[in-house]
């Protein structure tokens, strides 16, 4: 780690213990638009000019970003190959950019170093256009590199059938097709996961209960039915909330301990009941009891109604954690503080926002550095730094900088 990364994680180690939730700056994209990605300098074939409209500017930040989401598509292919993008010949790559727009068919890219050849893996009936066009590319040599199209049938296959499958070590090809569309077409809301069991022939989904009749005559509906040699069963399942597994973990419990009642009751606390911020909950098996400790209480006529509930056989009490509420006010003030100095003290992470939570700091930057990126992945205070990245930002940032703006 060079010394600069390591001054700047010092300096946020320095923040203190955190709290549970804060935001301290300025609106940016979702972060899943481009979590960690990799800015690339800009290629000559799209860079702009000057006296440049509001109009320009965001056409050219358009072209920027569709060049960075291309860089990015051929660098994850060369890396599945285990190889660099040294190994790849310039005018190869920009080949390969140029199927991206094709993406929507493509399925993957496949690189051979030794046979020097391009394979691209697409789907037929998708899109007429774009399957004339990457036809095109057939046989097509580029920098003594060939470029071959592989063309399959389009067979979607979701990612709960597919997880299905690969935990029962089936193969695609060894469900019938009908089951597949079965699995494929079922509507049961609150659905939790599907296992597929081959030696009897059985597919079991499981489904959070909900209280409505609409669920109860989806789960009637699947519930015995057989297609394709194959018996459809449902079993449902109480929604046991995070923090309530935790709780059932340090008293040593599992949820099947606990009554059904007594489950439906702890997920519609979690869910509806205002009674403000929740520290933790502590359960007692002994003596039955439920315990939640709770801080910034808005109104305290609803503690009071669920003070003392019994429910089950089990007793509900709510604790207000006055000195973990004062203890949280204050790092909270502080913490706002502390990070905005971050920020001020150290323009290189070029920090545009952060967010914590319990397990996480997020942080926002305009571009990735050295720096910021030396960030990512490390633990502060039991929480892992993230580090996330706009290209949208990015290109507006670049274009109206080549604009002059």
């Amino acid at each position: 780690m060079t010394k600069p990364a390591a001054r700047i994680i010092a300096a946020v180690v320095a923040i203190g213990v955190i709290c549970c939730a804060v935001a301290v700056i300025v609106a940016v994209h979702s972060p899943e638009e481009a979590k960690n990605a990799t800015p690339e300098r800009v290629p000559k074939e799209v860079q702009g000019g000057e006296s440049m409209t509001s109009e320009e500017i965001w056409e050219r930040a358009l072209e920027i970003y569709e060049s960075l989401h291309r860089s990015g598509i051929v660098e994850r292919a060369l890396k599945e190959a285990n190889m660099t993008p040294e190994e790849l010949p310039d005018d190869v790559t920009e080949e390969v950019k140029a199927t991206v727009q094709f993406e929507d068919i493509i399925r993957t890219w496949e690189f051979d170093p030794q046979n020097k050849q391009v394979v691209i893996y697409a789907s037929l009936a998708l899109n007429e256009e774009h399957e004339t066009e990457l036809s095109a590319i057939q046989g097509r040599e580029v920098g003594g590199w060939t470029f071959n199209v592989v063309w399959e049938p389009y067979v979607y296959v979701s990612s709960f059938v597919r997880r299905a499958l690969k935990g029962a070590n089936m193969t695609l090809e060894e469900l019938p097709d009908e089951v597949k569309e079965e699995m494929e077409n079922t509507e049961i809301g609150g659905m939790r996961k599907w296992e597929l069991d081959p030696q009897n022939n059985r597919v079991i989904v499981y489904t959070y209960i909900i209280r409505s009749e609409e669920y109860e005559k989806e789960v009637r509906a699947v519930q015995g039915k057989e297609v394709g040699g194959w018996t459809f069963n449902v079993v449902q399942e109480h929604y046991v909330p995070a923090v309530v597994r935790r709780a059932l973990k340090e008293a040593n419990m599992t949820a099947d301990e606990l009554p059904d009642e007594v489950k439906e009751e702890m997920e519609n606390i979690v869910h509806f009941a205002d009674i403000g911020s929740v520290r933790t909950w502590e359960l007692d098996p002994q003596n039955k009891q439920a315990t939640i400790y709770v801080y910034s209480i808005p109104d305290e006529n609803d503690v009071d109604t669920l003070q003392g509930r019994e429910v089950g056989g089990w007793t509900f009490n709510v604790v207000h954690d006055a000195d973990y509420e004062k203890e949280y006010e204050k790092e909270l003030e502080q913490l706002g503080a502390e990070l905005a100095q971050l920020r001020e003290d150290h323009p290189e992470l070029q920090i545009s926002g952060f967010m914590t939570s319990p397990t996480e700091i997020d942080m926002w930057v305009r571009n990735l550095t050295p720096e910021n990126e030396a960030l990512n992945g490390t633990v502060i205070h039991n929480r892992t730094v993230q580090i996330y990245w706009s290209p949208i930002d990015y290109a507006l940032r670049i274009a109206r900088e080549e604009a002059g703006w």
